[in-house]
């Protein structure tokens, strides 16, 4: 009987080692992982499609699709990404009816992507020229980007 219970304690005992060790090393692991690595910032990257420089007759619109991609590693969110665009005169958002729209994508987290498409329509009075849009992107946890792209007035 002796002999049973100092297997049993030897065990326990085991047991118990064995349960702060594992402690130790999760905690370890914790303090070095959500210590020292950080969380990391979001990389955006921003697409149009077609690529600009873009082209289009006087009374015409031109399709264009904006995405935007957060190439940082999963949990660099992006919050709040706002994407404001300004026309010259001549030229409309269907969003908003005037030269001037923003669009909301919301937050995107590390290697996801988003888009929409913004119709911008041209004035059938125009005078056939070079005209650049003003692309802003914005949000709350990362440097504003501005792009210019060129739109051609042709006939």
């Amino acid at each position: 009987m002796k002999g049973l219970s100092w297997v049993t304690m030897r065990k326990g005992f085991a047991l118990f080692i064995a349960i702060l060790l594992a402690m130790g090393v999760a905690l370890v692991f914790m303090v070095s992982f959500f210590g020292q690595v950080p969380l990391g910032e979001p990389m955006l990257r921003t697409e149009f499609y077609p690529p600009p420089p873009w082209q289009v007759r006087p009374g015409d619109s031109l399709e264009v699709a904006i995405g935007i991609a957060n190439d940082a590693w999963l949990l660099a969110w992006a919050k709040d990404i706002r994407v404001a665009v300004t026309m010259p005169e001549g030229f409309t958002s269907s969003h908003t009816g005037t030269n001037q729209c923003v669009i909301d994508f919301g937050s995107l987290h590390g290697g996801d992507g988003i888009g929409s498409g913004l119709t911008i329509r041209v004035s059938s009075n125009i005078s056939h020229g070079n005209y650049t849009v003003t692309v802003k992107v914005s949000g709350q946890n990362f440097p504003e980007k501005i792009f210019t792209p060129v739109v051609t007035v042709a006939s």
